[in-house]
């Protein structure tokens, strides 16, 4: 017999998705977490492009996560949507996506951002 009760696991619930920000207010740049060591820029950029433009991308290889701008709110919203209903996988992992606190990018002066440029430039000729 289970002596928890519901309201203890409604807690364990909350406590595991504490950090989930779906409910953030919509931005351009999207937050993705859980994507597989060793990533390319090319592969976070075709999540977004069905989406509309990709106008910059910041990978966190050390987290496990990357920063995708887009080029609309809008077109970030549409995206969001669209992976809620259906998680993306990036070499076969499922790869969770929430509206991210930054408003927008600044990476020009980040060292290693010359790779980046140079995928959203071959993406978007």
């Amino acid at each position: 017999m289970s002596t928890s009760t519901p309201a203890t696991d409604n807690e364990t619930v909350k406590k595991k998705f504490k950090g989930d920000k779906t409910q953030c207010s919509p931005s351009r740049v999207l937050h993705l977490r859980q994507i597989p060591n060793g990533v390319t820029e090319a592969e976070v950029i075709s999540l977004g492009l069905p989406f509309g433009k990709v106008t910059n991308i910041l990978i966190l290889k050390g987290r496990s996560q990357a920063l995708l701008e887009m080029a609309s709110e809008e077109a970030a919203t549409t995206m969001l949507n669209y992976y809620i209903s259906s998680t993306p996988h990036v070499r076969n992992q499922p790869v969770y996506i929430q509206f991210s606190n930054h408003k927008e990018l600044r990476t020009d002066n980040l060292p290693n951002q010359a790779r980046a440029q140079a995928a959203l430039e071959a993406v978007n000729a």
